[in-house]
């Protein structure tokens, strides 16, 4: 005797059942990827805006101050205290986002969930910030200053650097979406995801589709693979050509 498939009057039966389970699969398995992408998008467009944003104010800052570029950081530990201290006003994280409008990071040291609100110059939408009230401890920065840019002379003295002193500004980067704790490495050369305001290449996110943004010295941004930058063991990638981390495209990166 054939097994009767029905439910009972009325119902579905077993196999209209699995039909219907396996289409719910399918339209899932099209419906997440897209939607991730829309995100994706959505998120890259709006770090772009941000970013050329910050290209503009530092591409004034250093036409305000005589070419002298913004400190990197601060010295020592960058928690809130660090960032609120006034002689710390030149680093690019205080000076930048005053000039924007926005208020310097220090300006909101006693309010630091300002620092994640999309209306903030430093949020980057899709940055994976800690979910908790632990982001409130410190600054997390998803964005960072070329930490290549001002190096230690052979007195063990750094040098805050000037536009002047950079030969390619149209190849040289001064910011670049940096990795912190949350973000996945497409590159085994890749590390330091700690969140702080200053980066070289083997920090760079890649968050868009295995790409990320950089900024320029003359205040124009463009897109990146991790790739392009590092090999897989971490070296920075040689000749300086279409990219440049250094002050003088000849100096090594590494």
């Amino acid at each position: 005797m054939k097994e009767n498939l029905k439910a009972g009057a009325g119902g579905w039966t077993l196999v209209e059942t699995l039909v219907t389970v396996a289409i719910i699969a399918v339209l899932a398995a099209i419906a997440i990827p897209l939607t991730i992408s829309f995100k994706n998008r959505a998120n890259r467009a709006r770090a772009a805006e941000k970013l050329v944003s910050l290209g503009t104010a530092f591409v004034s800052y250093t036409g305000d101050n005589g070419g002298a570029l913004p400190w990197e950081d601060s010295p020592g530990t960058d928690d809130w205290q660090a960032v609120a201290d006034p002689a710390n006003a030149r680093a690019w994280y205080n000076a930048l986002p005053d000039l924007m409008g926005a208020g310097s990071l220090a300006s909101i040291a006693n309010h630091p969930e300002r620092m994640y609100d999309d209306g903030y110059p430093l949020y980057l939408p899709g940055a994976p910030y800690p979910k908790s009230n632990k982001k409130l401890g410190k600054p997390y920065f998803a964005i960072a200053m070329n930490s290549r840019l001002q190096r230690k002379d052979d007195e063990g003295l750094k040098n805050r650097g000037t536009m002047a002193a950079i030969q390619a500004p149209q190849r040289t980067v001064v910011f670049l979406e940096r990795g912190m704790p949350g973000d996945e490495k497409t590159n085994p050369g890749q590390r330091g995801f700690d969140a702080t305001p200053k980066a070289n290449p083997r920090a760079f996110a890649a968050r868009y589709n295995g790409k990320g943004l950089l900024i320029f010295a003359d205040g124009h941004i463009e897109t990146f693979a991790v790739s392009d930058l590092i090999s897989s063991s971490g070296t920075i990638k040689t000749p300086q050509t279409n990219v440049v981390w250094t002050l003088d495209p000849d100096d090594d990166p590494n």
